[in-house]
C-alpha cells in the first residue's frame, strides 16, 4: 500500500512561488570566499576545496539524486540532498579504496557515475533541472541565506580565525581520528595502542579522502573547510523537510533557524 499526499497539499508543492532566488546563494558564496581568504586559507585549497566538492561529491550525488527522486523540487533542496548523498558514496568508495592501499580509487564512483548520466540517453534529462520544478519563495531564499550567513560569520570568528594552537579542545582529538583513517585501515584509536576504531568514524573518512584527491592538509579541513558545506546542507534539508511535511517553507525555516 503507498500513501499519497493530499490532492491539495500535491497542488500547493508544484507552485513556483518566487523567482529571483540566486542572488542570496550568489551574495553568501561571496562572504564565504571573503571569510576563508581572510582567515588564511589558500586561494589553491579553496579552489581544490570546491572543486572537488563541488564535482567530485554533489554532482554526483545530485544526478543520482534525481534518478532516484524524480525531479520537480527546487533546485536548492536537489543540491542539498545530492550532496548528503554524495558524501554517502564517497564514504562507501573510500572505505574499500584505503583498505586495498590506493586511496585514490575513491574517484572512480563519481566518475563512473558522471559518465553514465553523460552517456545513457534516458538519463541525461536529469542535467537539466525540472521546467516545471518548484521555486523556493524570494523571502524564503533571503531568510535561509541569513541563517548560512549567521553560520558563516560565528564559524569566523569562534573557529575559523581562531590559530590552530588555541582552538577548541577536541580539535586536536578529530585531527588525529583523520590522520588516523588517512593512512591505516581498518582504523585504530589514536589514543590506545590497538584498540579498534569501531564507530563515530566516517566523517573522518570524507575528510580523509577530501585530503587524499586534493591535497590539502588534513589541519586545513578540520579547523577551517570541511564542516561547512555539510552544515549548509543540513539548513537546506530541514527547511525542505518542513515543507515536504507542512505544505509550506514556514515551518522548515523556523526549524532550520
Amino acid at each position: 500500500m503507498t500513501l499519497a499526499a493530499p490532492e491539495s497539499t500535491l497542488a500547493r508543492l508544484r507552485v513556483s512561488p518566487g523567482r529571483g532566488t540566486w542572488g542570496p546563494a550568489a551574495l553568501v558564496c561571496a562572504g564565504v570566499v571573503a571569510a576563508f581568504l581572510w582567515c588564511g586559507v589558500s586561494v589553491r585549497d579553496l579552489c581544490a576545496f570546491a572543486a572537488y566538492v563541488g564535482g567530485g561529491v554533489a554532482l554526483p550525488g545530485t544526478l543520482l539524486w534525481r534518478g532516484l527522486a524524480g525531479r520537480g523540487r527546487s533546485v536548492g533542496e536537489e543540491v542539498a540532498a545530492g550532496l548528503a548523498l554524495g558524501y554517502a558514496v564517497e564514504v562507501l568508495a573510500y572505505i574499500p579504496a584505503r583498505a586495498v592501499g590506493v586511496p585514490l580509487l575513491v574517484l572512480v564512483p563519481p566518475v563512473v557515475i558522471v559518465g553514465v548520466f553523460a552517456g545513457v540517453p534516458g538519463l541525461r534529462r536529469h542535467w537539466r533541472g525540472c521546467a516545471g520544478g518548484e521555486r523556493v519563495p524570494r523571502w524564503c531564499a533571503w531568510a535561509l541565506a541569513g541563517v548560512v550567513a549567521y553560520l558563516v560569520v560565528w564559524s569566523t570568528l569562534f573557529q575559523y580565525r581562531v590559530p590552530v594552537e588555541a582552538g577548541y579542545v577536541d580539535m586536536p582529538y578529530h585531527l588525529a581520528m583523520v590522520g588516523e583513517v588517512r593512512h591505516h585501515f581498518p582504523p585504530t584509536l589514536p589514543s590506545v595502542l590497538g584498540e579498534p576504531l569501531a564507530y563515530h568514524w566516517f566523517v573522518y573518512a570524507e575528510m580523509a579522502a577530501t585530503s587524499w584527491v586534493t591535497g590539502i592538509e588534513p589541519v586545513t579541513l578540520v579547523y577551517r573547510l570541511a564542516t561547512l558545506p555539510m552544515a549548509v546542507a543540513m539548513v537546506v534539508l530541514v527547511a525542505a523537510l518542513g515543507r515536504r511535511l507542512g505544505g509550506s517553507w514556514g515551518p522548515g525555516l523556523r526549524r532550520s533557524g
